[in-house]
């Protein structure tokens, strides 16, 4: 989603900065610019990576670097230390990932870095993303609670999109901020089941979340919501019912802002046009 990615990271690289590789026993870290980072017992990797470490900085990020393309991700402190699951969607090849030091405002430094190897090939539409947090305990259990006793895709599918239209709230705020152009806001899955509000994207990386935790194959798409006679970029979803061996079209926000039905319905493709 390009409005979704368009946050500027204005990086100061420090050229006085140097990297040491600390050997403390058995523990083995690089370290730069006040981050430790832990060295992992194999560089090559089955379709995720643990990235751990320390800090004495406030405000760090991941960086992961696979060919051309960069992927930021936002990292949770518990007094200084951090470990956090990176998933390697980009299928088999080297990965970088760098952390980066908040310096002030939106800029940002480097700090150590590390390369590893993803030697397996992962279904992307089942396994965790930034902003599709499928694998985190909340997400699953509320996945669990929404298909008790369901045992069809399709009933898991209905199940999850109407848990979602009907305790999401949209978020108008964050709505507005878009149209003035500002898309420096917080958005995912877990954000929206926490604070139940969101915009599109939020309501689509939740449904994602939920049917992935669910063992379905789920996609966010991404395109034009026409609605009303307005029309604006929006997301929506596509699920994977197996045991129809086919795809289905679903969209929680339109569901939760208009009561009409959007789920499998004939004429999807008329209000969404896929980017």
């Amino acid at each position: 989603m390009k409005k979704w990615t368009r946050l500027l990271f204005i990086i100061l690289i420090m050229s006085n900065l140097l990297s040491v590789v600390v050997y403390a026993g058995e523990a083995k870290y690089a370290e730069t610019n006040g981050v430790k980072l832990y060295a992992i017992n194999n560089t090559q990797v089955q379709g995720f990576v643990d990235i751990q470490g320390e800090t004495t900085n406030g405000k760090i990020k991941l960086m992961v670097v696979r060919d051309n393309e960069q992927r930021w991700y936002d990292v949770k402190l518990d007094n200084g230390r951090f470990n956090q699951q990176l998933w390697l969607n980009n299928g088999k090849g080297k990965y970088t990932v760098h952390v980066m030091v908040n310096e002030y405002d939106r800029k940002y430094s480097f700090g150590p870095n590390i390369t590893v190897e993803n030697i397996k090939e992962i279904n992307t539409f089942l396994s965790p993303e930034k902003y599709i947090e499928s694998a985190d305990k909340l997400i699953v259990e509320k996945a669990v609670e929404i298909t008790k006793n369901l045992t069809g895709d399709r009933e898991k599918a209905k199940a999850i999109y109407n848990w979602v239209s009907k305790n999401i709230d949209y978020d108008y705020e964050k709505y507005n901020k878009h149209l003035n152009n500002d898309y420096d806001n917080e958005y995912g899955a877990l954000l929206a089941l926490n604070t139940k509000k969101g915009v599109c994207y939020d309501y689509a990386t939740l449904v994602a979340a939920l049917g992935r935790a669910s063992g379905m194959q789920t996609k966010v798409v991404k395109g034009t919501g026409k609605a009303n006679g307005a029309s604006g970029y929006h997301a929506w979803n596509e699920i994977y019912i197996a045991d129809e061996s086919k795809w289905i079209k679903l969209d929680a926000t339109f569901a939760a802002v208009s009561d009409e039905n959007y789920f499998d319905r004939a004429d999807f493709d008329k209000s969404h046009i896929e980017e």
